[in-house]
């Protein structure tokens, strides 16, 4: 019989559901590793994973100066030469993206810039315009100390939603990813409000916007997380410090891990965490590239820096996701900075440390999803930077180092833009995603392409089936046979739903037949959890409903409850 584009698609169904039942009894999040050597076609599995709907939450998790030589570097030293990170690697849709800025000038064509700084490639991403080094959000100029048209933001645009928004970074929060997304100034190093010298004219007593911890506090961005405290220590013009004013806008200051631990809602007001006075720390102790033939060596391994009672990346990331999750909808970006700035050291612990903690915070936001399929998780760079993994440290760079990855083999790693330290350089750079909307990372993208999908750009159709009537839906659930009664409202009932054909998904949850939940899920179905406080007895039925130009379908299961 002809394979018809309905009986592949059903087919798919049936295999996406016996695959997201899996995952969902393994855990939330559960990466779907690719071991080397795979022989079957995954054709079907991308197609599931295809969803034209608009996002209801974006995460966005950038690695500062991650491109794929650091990737393959740190993924060597963690899992070897042939594993894979959990997370990172899992997601189904990876492209690659230019980075490329501007450089001062009359205009309205700037010249190119082909290796850019941290300012002008976050504003890329978070205005969809470029701009010049050391610009924040801000279009280009004929001077760098000239100020140039304020360009809104994703945060910005999802303010005036009514999205709760968020802004995470193990750098200063004034740093220029982090700033980008929320500030506009002509000059990154224009920090904190006694930075202000070469912004004289954007100062608040000049009629400007301030400094960047100034515009942060000002913007009153939900959930403030990261380091560079003395920053907002500083005095204003006014003559209070940004905390003072951050604490009459209602921002609690919070300092360590524990004082983190302890906020739970956002009902009190905005939560501004800063962990340090400047910089978080490292993962990893440095361990700095010398001249050749280099430092470490066959055997040496990177070890655990003190972190005293700062919070990594990954908790502040959850907590974040915690205090923002609510039903209209959030978006949080999340940086691990410590990579490019480790690079700049030359220091490839640094740098492997902080990457491996990147992975784990996709993770978090990979967990999250499984239980919130509307949610959309970005994962790139900003620029790609001269970190190189060699064959010969004695003489293939001017600064080499080596360490003992997993496999227990060596590996050397070169430095050679500088004798000291290392730059940028304007290499593309991986960007992967999941979620709704995610293949629009595919093939070869720009940064400022970042801007419509993070948005969320008008659906689109998929591609019918070829026949003048619509494609009939189809729908298949997977469920657990028995849940504890105690668990459905910590943990809920898991289930994997696909679905195909359809535009609109909808679960219901009865119990004796009285209706105690209903849950819209995105158009192709997805893993997720069914939470309810209400106390319940005996069996539950779970049913999904699907509808679509085709037509409706239905599946349905019947689930135990034990005590």
């Amino acid at each position: 019989m002809r394979r018809t584009r309905t009986t592949l698609l059903v087919a798919a169904v049936a295999a996406t559901a016996t695959l997201g039942v899996t995952a969902a009894t393994a855990g939330p999040g559960a990466p779907a590793r690719v071991p080397t050597g795979f022989t079957e076609d995954r054709s079907a599995d991308l197609a599931a994973a295809i969803d034209p709907a608009k996002p209801r939450n974006v995460i966005l998790i950038i690695g500062d100066g991650m491109d794929d030589s650091m990737i393959t570097a740190a993924r060597n030293y963690q899992y070897g030469a042939g594993g894979r990170f959990p997370a990172l690697d899992s997601l189904p849709f990876t492209g690659a993206m230019t980075t490329y800025g501007l450089k001062a000038g009359a205009g309205p064509d700037y010249p190119i810039a082909y290796v850019s700084d941290s300012a002008p490639t976050a504003s890329g991403w978070s205005t969809g315009k470029k701009t010049i080094d050391g610009r924040l959000s801000q279009g280009p100029s004929a001077l760098a100390t000239t100020p140039g048209e304020n360009y809104k933001t994703v945060l910005e645009h999802y303010q005036e939603q009514g999205k709760l928004v968020g802004d995470v970074s193990t750098a200063e929060l004034t740093d220029a990813t982090p700033a980008a997304a929320a500030s506009h100034i002509s000059q990154r190093a224009c920090q904190g409000p006694t930075d202000m010298t070469v912004c004289a004219v954007e100062k608040k007593s000049a009629g400007g916007l301030g400094s960047v911890a100034e515009q942060l506090v000002d913007h009153e961005i939900d959930v403030l997380l990261g380091g560079g405290k003395n920053r907002f220590a500083q005095a204003t013009d006014a003559g209070p410090t940004v905390l003072a004013d951050a604490a009459t806008k209602g921002y609690r200051l919070v300092e360590d891990k524990a004082a983190l631990d302890a906020v739970t809602s956002l009902e009190a007001g905005p939560v501004l965490g800063l962990f340090t006075g400047g910089n978080m720390t490292p993962r990893f102790n440095p361990l700095v590239a010398t001249p050749p033939p280099g430092s470490g060596g066959p055997t040496t391994k990177c070890t655990d820096a003190d972190r005293g009672n700062q919070p990594d990346l990954s908790t502040m990331t959850a907590k974040a996701i915690d205090l923002l999750d609510n039903d209209k909808g959030f978006f949080l970006q999340s940086e691990s900075a410590m990579i490019d700035k480790q690079e700049h050291s030359s220091d490839i612990c640094g740098a492997i440390g902080d990457l491996v903690e990147l992975d784990e915070t996709v993770q978090v936001a990979l967990d999250y999803q499984a239980d919130h399929p509307d949610t959309l998780v970005i994962v790139t760079g900003d620029h790609a930077h001269s970190t190189q993994i060699v064959a010969n440290p004695a003489d293939d760079g001017r600064q080499t180092a080596t360490v003992q990855t997993v496999d227990g083999d060596p590996m050397s790693v070169a430095y050679s833009t500088n004798a000291v330290g290392s730059d940028h350089t304007g290499t593309q750079i991986r960007v992967a995603a999941s979620g709704p909307q995610a293949a629009n990372v595919t093939g070869v993208i720009d940064q400022t392409d970042l801007f419509g999908t993070l948005l969320g750009r008008e659906p689109s159709t998929l591609p019918g089936p070829g026949e003048p009537t619509p494609l009939e839906p189809a729908v298949q659930v997977a469920s657990l046979g028995s849940v504890p009664a105690a668990s459905l409202k910590k943990r809920g009932l898991p289930i994997s739903v696909a679905a195909a054909g359809a535009t609109k998904v909808t679960v219901t949850l009865r119990n004796k037949g009285k209706l105690i939940l209903t849950k819209v899920l995105p158009s192709r179905g997805g893993d997720t959890r069914l939470r309810t406080a209400r106390k319940v007895t005996g069996p539950l039925v779970v049913k999904v409903t699907v509808t679509g130009p085709g037509g409706s379908a239905t599946d349905s299961r019947t689930v135990r409850t034990t005590r």
